[in-house]
């Protein structure tokens, strides 16, 4: 793969979000799905409020929505991007062969001059991987200047009853879309690691549930240590923490292991949108109010034992 230092310097000058309107709380979702009063009153306790459904919409509608948000924004001619790529987690989120969701996607938004495809099985870090691979890309192929990443993921009111993450979060719908090019003059990225924990290939047990990890928050604290270091900066010098939105209080351990203070954390999205699953950090780095040379560290893991790290400067 080769070291940082001979891949082209790279920046996310511009990212957008769609987020679809209909806001279901946790006790609706308890009572189409017939959760018990235990369960839900776990939730509330946790944090948990609501999540964003997207009743009818397809993945392709909410992803055209997010890539046209990201272009007017940005105030780019969609033939300047040289490279699209779509990434999701669930199987919903893309439609079966022999059609392309990223092809649906391309053609809509006028990406005619685009490379593109999409990447799966790194589930909610799948967007963040992307980064890596536009990097290893643009160092191959000097032509790539920009890329376009676009992240995707519906649960569809069929799966309604596994919104729930044990009682530490509700799966939402949503989509976002950011750019990443060369030598972008801000949100540079300074450096990125990730980690598969080979113990969670299955994703849940025979069961369908999810299985408890009791290493996954020192995955978390190793893999942020490690991005940090690639990056040449300490803990301490991060201005804020773009996170995924599940258990609070696991988060709040994780920032006792980077001996932060919990403020450090953008926390504000965790109730009032769900998790949307890859999109998280990205959207959460959309709403903090960036300082000009600040440091921002964006964090995901997925199903799998999946853990990603990404260290920008804005």
């Amino acid at each position: 793969m080769g070291s940082i230092e001979n891949l082209p310097a790279i920046g996310i000058p511009d990212l957008a979000c769609y987020l679809p309107e209909r806001v279901v709380c946790v006790e609706e979702w308890g009572r189409r799905t017939g959760q018990s009063l235990q369960r839900i009153e776990a939730m509330l306790s946790n944090g948990v409020r609501c999540f964003h459904d997207a009743m009818s919409q397809s993945p392709v509608d909410m992803g055209i929505k997010a890539v046209r948000l990201l272009l007017t924004k940005a105030r780019i001619a969609p033939r300047s991007v040289d490279l699209l790529i779509y990434t999701h987690t669930v199987q919903s989120s893309i439609a079966p062969p022999p059609t392309s969701t990223a092809g649906h996607i391309q053609a809509a938004c006028g990406l005619q001059n685009a490379l593109s495809f999409s990447i799966a099985q790194q589930n909610c870090v799948s967007p963040m991987l992307a980064v890596r691979i536009v990097r290893q890309m643009m160092a191959r192929h000097r032509h790539i200047q920009r890329a376009l990443v676009v992240s995707v993921d519906l649960m569809g009111t069929a799966a309604d009853g596994i919104r729930g993450i044990l009682d530490l979060s509700l799966h939402s719908d949503g989509s976002c879309a950011f750019l990443v090019e060369r030598e972008a003059p801000r949100n540079q990225v300074l450096g990125y690691h990730f980690f598969t924990d080979g113990r969670f290939f299955r994703g849940t047990d025979e069961n369908h549930e999810l299985v408890p990890d009791e290493k996954y928050h020192w995955s978390c604290f190793a893999t942020m240590r490690s991005a940090l270091q690639q990056a040449g900066l300490r803990a301490e010098d991060l201005n804020r923490i773009l996170p995924n939105h599940v258990n609070m209080d696991g988060w709040r351990l994780v920032l006792s292991m980077l001996r932060l203070p919990l403020e450090r954390l953008y926390a504000a999205n965790f109730s009032r949108l769900g998790h949307v699953f890859g999109s998280d950090p990205f959207i959460n780095f959309l709403h903090e109010r960036k300082e000009p040379g600040g440091h921002y560290l964006l964090f995901s893991s997925g199903l799998a034992g999946c853990f990603g790290a990404l260290v920008l400067k804005h």
